[in-house]
């Protein structure tokens, strides 16, 4: 779908999945627009806080949209697509999720990737899975520091870097996590490539 128009729009749709809190919020939401005659995509972060109508349900905050469907028996990245669909005037033909282990395995199955980080990353609140409730505060969270130029990252560092949030300075926004979190992407997408991988 899409290619009579010159465009297929896909919903990549990142989650933390089975044994993690909220794991059917979506972490990370990014809109790839495909060119298909150019072999070129455009790809768009979509903040995780803003809010979004949701047809029958009024207004909800999107990273909440694929949860609160799943919950009531409907197809989640379906109903986040439309909901997004609606608001950017545009046809979302496909959706991908991916939780965390997930998105690991695809990294370690490409034998890792090469990301170019831009600004040093350092991360003193870095959850701990399993710690979350630990009742020693400061053991619930690791130091996260990733040194600026180009590193190797396997599927769980590269996975730190796209999802940490409370890194110091710039590092520590929003924005510099979209911008994170498409650098990995963009790395896996040059590593297939590469190994002339092909994805079914």
């Amino acid at each position: 779908k899409g290619e009579e128009r010159g465009r297929i729009n896909v919903l990549l749709l990142g989650m933390g999945g089975q044994g993690h809190n909220g794991g059917k919020l979506t972490d990370t939401i990014i809109l790839a627009s495909i060119k298909p005659k150019t072999n070129k995509a455009a790809l768009i972060s979509i903040p995780r806080d803003i809010t979004l109508p949701v047809a029958g349900r009024g207004w909800r905050k999107i990273n909440s949209i694929n949860a609160y469907a799943e919950y009531n028996g409907e197809d989640g990245g379906v109903a986040l697509s439309q909901s997004l669909s609606d608001v950017l005037d545009i046809p979302i033909d496909y959706y991908v999720k991916a939780d965390f282990q997930g998105f690991v395995d695809v990294i370690d199955e490409l034998g890792g990737v090469e990301v170019n980080v831009e600004n040093t990353l350092n991360d003193y609140k870095y959850p701990i899975r399993g710690r979350e409730a630990a009742e020693d505060y400061d053991s619930r969270y690791e130091h996260l520091y990733i040194e600026e130029g180009e590193q190797e990252m396997d599927g769980k560092l590269a996975l730190k870097y796209a999802r940490s949030r409370h890194a110091q300075g710039e590092q520590g926004s929003d924005f510099a996590r979209a911008r994170r979190q498409q650098k990995i992407i963009q790395a896996a997408k040059r590593k297939f490539k590469d190994t002339n991988m092909i994805l079914k």
